[in-house]
Parts: C-alpha cells; structure tokens; sequence
C-alpha cells in the first residue's frame, strides 16, 4: 500500500472500467448500474458509456435490447439500469411517496391503474391511460402542469409497483413487475447499495461516497441511520488507502495497481459526462487537473466548454473535451484542449480513429472537425 500513488489510483481507475464486452447484457453486468439521460447530443449518457464497453456498438443498441435483459429503469443514486436484483432490493420495504400518499383517493388510483394493465396484456401507456380515466392536470415535480394518471404510475414505479417494460419513440411503456419486491432490512438495502456504487465507480474516495449516499437517501429517508452506520464501516466492508492525505476505498476482490493497463495505449475517448470515469466531479479533478463541468443546463453565454462537452481522454490523461452534433448524415466535432493540442503524431492517428468510430456508432456515413 506504501507505494499507492495518486498516477496509480488514477490509472487503476481507467482500466478497471474501460474494459471491453462482447454484448450489452455483459457489459450492464460488468458495470452493474448505467445512467440513463434523455439528453441526445449526440447521442444519450447510456448509449454513450456503453459503446466504450460492448464491441460493436450503435447508437439506441441498449433501449432495443431493454425488453430482453434482465435489468430495470429504477432510481438508484440517479436514474439508471440496475440489475433486477438490485432493483428488488432498492425497492424492498420502500414507503410510497409523499406526493404519492398525499393524492386524493390514491389506494383506488393505484387499483384502477393495475386494473388496467391487467385489461391491456400488462402494459400501461401513460397517454392511453390518461384517457382511460379522463385524468385532470396536477402540478408536477418541475412546476408544470401534468396529467394526474402519467403522475402516479410515475410514482408507483419508484416504489416498485410497476415496472417500465420497454420505451415507445422515447415514451416509458410502464407494466407489472416481474416479481415481487423482496423484505430486507434497511441494513442490507444499504450494504447492497454501497457494494454497488463501489463496484461501478472505484476506487472512490469517503467523500465521494458519502455524496453518494446523499443522492440514495434523498429518495429514502428511511435509510438514513442504516447509512450513517455504514459509513462508519467502510474499513471493515472496502479494502482502502490513504494517498496524499485521501482515504480511497475499492472492492475487496481488487488490487490498486497499473496491472494490465490497455486503456494506457495509444487510445483517445470521447467519455460520457456520466461516464463511471467522469461522474465524479471532484475526484475527476483530482485525476486530470482540472475542473469539468456539465452545461446543459446553463445559457449559451455561460458556457465554458459547450452544451454537452465530451471530455477527451489520452492515454491515462484527459486533455480536452468534444462537442458533438449531426446533421444531414454527417457527424461534426468542435475540440478544445485544457492546455495544447498534443502533438504526437499517435494521437493524431487516435483521434482520426476515433472520430471515425463515433461517427459509425451514430450511424454517419463521414466526419467534420471544426477549425
């Protein structure tokens, strides 16, 4: 442990989770939870993390695979793919919601809307729904207006209650779960959840886990002496280190070390602003130096990097970032650097073969680099 480094925490963390899988259903197990956002530029997070992961990958692969694998739409520390294990135990014991229970009549609401998808082969579209029950408009969770069925099947599919069984052009198809949540103890729905953020997102530091634990108990607070508890437990549950006056904690099963270090070659990518490599903001900056931010969500004369900056990752060393679009078939990148260009003639060659790898996963017959 004496000759852990921040270099060697660094590139641990690059090749344990830039592996490559020959199919998504081994790579969601691999990965063991993936974050779904509906943001399309170019492409979503998930179909974004994964074409790193799953050999031959295109664009929309997961979501035309979804009704087939063994995986829910559940709400983890964000919205994701989880296991359906995992999902069973998130879900286990879980109290309806607040705006769930606040609704007026909600136990009859919550039948009708089951008496419904036993009348329609299990499934539940929400327009169809709507319709059904001639639902009135009710705030919503943005300050909107909504329709009140789309509303609750909403919130019976946070607590387990049904199921999102496939996506009609964008649109959650909900339906009844394949099985029944199970009965665990908070204690265990917290061990599971930390030994699943630790698989994905290693090696991370305690702070790092306990925002992380922020994000799981904000949808349940129930959990939270159950996580208080945990956290205390970290040494005894994690193997971990202390570098540079940092507690880094990994799977028990797993050495620190550069072993293997494939994703050390000559090899550029354009990461996912959730990837499992970039999520974590703080330890991001820890690893490359400098500070990225996800601007989706600011005006366009606030942005520094662009509305949904891909950062460029060389070798162990994330020197810039991407912004990419499509239009009329062809894919074009704009590159920015945190310093320089490289100016090695291999990355060059990386990039070229990346730009065209993109480019094929978003189903463009060329590429564009803008000056």
């Amino acid at each position: 442990m004496s000759s852990l480094t921040l270099d060697v925490i660094r590139q641990y963390a690059i090749n344990r989770t830039l592996f490559t899988s020959s199919s998504v259903p081994e790579a969601l197990g691999r990965l063991g939870f993936v974050q779904i956002d509906p943001i399309t530029a170019p492409a979503t997070a998930q179909d974004l993390i994964l074409r790193h992961r799953v050999t031959g990958y295109r664009k929309g692969d997961v979501e035309r695979a979804y009704p087939e694998l063994a995986v829910e739409e559940a709400y983890f520390i964000n919205h994701g793919y989880v296991s359906r294990e995992l999902a069973a135990v998130l879900w286990s014991n879980k109290p309806l919601s607040a705006s769930l229970q606040k609704m007026v009549e909600h136990e009859e609401l919550m039948a009708r809307v089951l008496q419904f998808a036993h009348d329609h082969d299990g499934e539940v579209l929400p327009k169809a729904l709507n319709a059904h029950m001639g639902s009135k408009s009710i705030a919503n969770a943005w300050g909107g207006q909504g329709q009140e069925g789309t509303h609750i099947v909403q919130r019976m599919h946070a607590s387990g209650l049904l199921r999102i069984v496939r996506r009609e052009k964008g649109v959650r198809v909900y339906g009844l779960p394949v099985a029944a949540r199970v009965d665990v103890s908070a204690e265990v729905v917290v061990d599971a959840a930390l030994d699943a953020l630790v698989h994905v997102y290693a090696p991370l530091t305690q702070r790092s886990l306990t925002s992380m634990c922020r994000l799981l108990t904000s949808g349940r607070p129930d959990l939270k002496p159950a996580v208080q508890l945990a956290l205390r437990r970290l040494d005894e549950r994690f193997k971990g280190a202390e570098v540079d006056g940092v507690r880094w904690y990994w799977p028990r099963a797993e050495e620190a070390s550069t072993d293997g270090a494939g994703a050390m070659n000559d090899v550029v990518r354009m990461l996912a602003p959730f990837d499992p490599l970039v999520w974590d903001r703080d330890r991001f900056e820890q690893f490359f130096g400098w500070s990225y931010k996800f601007e989706a969500y600011k005006p366009s004369h606030a942005r520094q990097l662009g509305y949904y900056a891909l950062p460029v990752l060389w070798r162990d060393a994330c020197v810039g970032w991407a912004n990419v679009s499509v239009a009329d078939g062809v894919m074009s990148a704009s590159l920015g650097y945190v310093k320089s260009k490289p100016r090695e003639k291999a990355f060059r060659i990386a990039l070229e073969r990346e730009l065209t790898d993109m480019a094929w996963f978003l189903g463009c017959a060329r590429w564009t680099v803008q000056a």
